[in-house]
Order: structure tokens, then sequence, then C-alpha cells
């Protein structure tokens, strides 16, 4: 191995080591997932233009009720790791069990957060109810640095303003709270924008979620693979300064390009196996997918390997998510690596990238052909792999 690629395998390992040997050490993602999405309900009083629920104004007569929302709680506790709980919809707060359900799931030991939108529902008092009983964070959506372009990105005139306030009470009550923004190519240009005025929210993570075609989001709403790379670098180049975190949801190329910048290549293939792994080791948190690390629960009960992969494995009324999450051969399929196609198949990266399993399956029918939002090409790959 070139002496340049030496140094840098070695200051990478010391700066992940800690981390990776405690993940290593208490997660296996085959049999336990880092996070369980429990969708407790569609309804939801906004009309955001790319939502994955298509989220309605009433609550569905066949929800999951609070007896059952504790059953799946008592099923997630039984992970030999278990998981981050996060309630979703819809809107949470549409549920006036939701703070019953916090309190069972706290009572477990279960970590809990709650994602409520941004409405009249959410008031000081509740927030500050959620922090009492003990919930880990609450997430908010902010997509625009301006409220005509949030607005008009979330369907309904205020939820700017209203937004901003909902964040200043959650950080008066005490409570952690991450901001989602959606990356779309309405939301492109106004990114260090929204990333400025999260910076004076005292979020604690910034969450840019990359848009997948599902619901009511459209395929004209991605931005260009090479688009993909230029976010990647600039949150690379900016992250250091920033006084959050930055996750990138469902833009596992985000680790290939981290990897990449690492190695100071570009184009890099092959990739040293060494290296490769060591890189792999050092990354900071787990390498999760759809299925892999991540499963989704609906309000009617049904499992998913995400809220964005449509393919339907099971249901909590008759089934455990344990026994899902672990057996059901979608999930076991979906975290073989050597089982993916294109040019996702070839890639060295695939170990710690693996591309969108939810958007490759949403714009081409197949949930393991190649994520067509990547931009990086494998010398490996030929025009009979790319088919």
């Amino acid at each position: 191995m070139p002496d340049t690629a030496r140094v840098l395998k070695s200051r990478i390992v010391n700066q992940g080591k800690a981390a990776s040997h405690r993940l290593s050490a208490q997660l296996d993602l085959a049999r336990d997932p880092v996070i369980v999405f429990c969708e407790i309900t569609r309804a939801c009083a906004l009309a955001c233009r790319h939502c994955r629920a298509e989220a309605q104004p009433k609550r569905h007569p066949m929800e999951l009720d609070t007896a059952e929302c504790s059953r799946v709680l008592d099923q997630v506790i039984k992970f030999d790791q278990p998981p981050i709980v996060v309630l979703s919809g819809g809107d949470p707060f549409m549920r006036r069990d939701l703070f019953e359900i916090v309190e069972y799931g706290v009572s477990l030991g279960l970590t809990i957060a709650v994602a409520p939108s941004a409405t009249a529902l959410v008031t000081d008092a509740r927030l500050r109810r959620l922090a009492a009983l003990g919930v880990s964070s609450v997430s908010f959506s902010l997509d625009a640095a301006t409220a005509e372009a949030h607005d008009a990105f979330r369907g309904f005139r205020g939820t700017f303003d209203r937004t901003l306030r909902i964040m200043q009470m959650a950080r008066e009550a005490g409570l952690a709270f991450q901001v989602n923004t959606t990356v779309t190519r309405q939301t492109l240009r106004d990114l260090p924008g929204t990333a400025r005025l999260i910076a004076d929210s005292g979020a604690r993570v910034w969450d840019l979620f990359f848009l997948v075609p599902t619901g009511r989001a459209h395929a004209e709403d991605l931005i260009s693979p090479h688009e993909h790379e230029e976010v990647f670098g600039w949150v690379m180049e900016n992250a250091a300064e920033w006084p959050f975190r930055v996750k990138t949801t469902l833009g596992q190329h985000y680790r290939r390009a981290f990897i990449m910048r690492q190695l100071q290549a570009n184009p890099l293939d092959p990739v040293p196996e060494d290296v490769r792994l060591a890189l792999a080791e050092a990354w900071s948190a787990p390498p999760t997918n759809d299925g892999r690390g991540v499963a989704f629960i609906s309000h009617l009960g049904d499992v998913y390997p995400s809220g964005f992969l449509p393919l339907r494995v099971g249901n909590v009324r008759r089934d455990s998510i344990v026994d899902l999450y672990r057996d059901a051969p979608l999930f076991r399929l979906l975290r073989d690596s050597s089982a993916l196609k294109g040019k996702c198949g070839v890639c060295p990266f695939n170990e710690v990238c693996g591309g969108s399993r939810a958007r490759a399956y949403a714009m081409t029918g197949d949930a393991m052909a190649s994520d067509p939002s990547c931009a990086y090409q494998p010398a490996a790959t030929t025009t009979t792999a790319l088919a």
C-alpha cells in the first residue's frame, strides 16, 4: 500500500477507533435495527408537497390503538440492543393517546423520539410534558430560509414562523431537537440560508433528507447526481464550523464521497481492501439503509424496510417485528451487498454505502438496482453490469 494511503488509514482509524469499537461491540445490523419508525397515524393538518405518507386530514379507523401500540413496544424491547423508536406520522399530535404511548415506551427503557408537524397542536405545555416524560428528542422540518419558500413547500401560510417559534419553545423546555430539511430542486439553493437559521436555533442535529419520489414526491423534484455530489462537498467543507451535527438520510452515497475525500483521490478504484475496511470501521455511525438498521411500522401495523420502500413483509398484529426484521426474506436480501446489481454491485464502497434501496425501487422498480442519484462510476463497471 502506498505510504500516503497508509498514513491516511492510520489517521482515520485513530479518529474513529473509540466509536467503531463501541459500535462493533454493541450492534449487529443483521439482528438489531438502529431505529424503528412507528407511524402512529397518517392524520395531519398540513399538505406538504413531498409527503411520503400522503397524509390525510382525519385518522384512519383501523389505526393501531393504544393497546396495540403498547404491544409493539413490548416487541421492540426484545431486540438484543433495543433501537431508537421514532413516533411519527402524519402528525403524532393528532392522537390524544400520544403521551400514554410515550410514557409506556420510556417505562420499558426504550429511547423514544417524536416527530410532530408544525401545527397549532404543538404548544409549550405539550413540549414540556414530552420533556417531563423523558422523550430523548423531537424533530421539526425547515425546508427554506424564507417564509415564502418554506410555506409554499409545506402547503400552508404561517408554517415557517410557527416552526421557528416551536424550535424556541423546545429549547426553552429543555428538549433536544433536530431539524429536518428535504433536499429537492426547490430547496437546493436555499441550503446555506437554511443552515444559518438552524445554527441560530439551538438544534443539535441537521438531518438532510435526500428525496425519494414516493407518496406526493415526484421524480422531477430530485436533484441530479452531480448536484448530490455538490451538496456532499459543501457539507464536508462546512460541517466543522456548524454548531450542530449533520446527518444524511437516504443519501447513503455521502459515505462514499466522505471516504474518497479522506483518501484524497477521485476517482478511486479499486480501493485497497485493507484501506476500505479501515475506513468503514472508522465510520462514526453504522452504515444503515432500508432494511439494514432500519424498520418501519405503518399506522395499520404493516412492516416495511423503511417508510420509503413500500414492500410489505408482514403485520405486527400477527407477526413479531423482531422475527420480521431478522428473518423476512426481503430484509435479508437488502442486507446482502453481494445481491446488489449494476454499478452498485461492483462498487468497492457498497459495504459502507450500498445506495438508497428506496430510491432504486422508486425509479427502477427493482430494490436491488443501482441508485440513480449516484454520480460515481466504478472502473470495474461494464456496459453489461450497468444494464
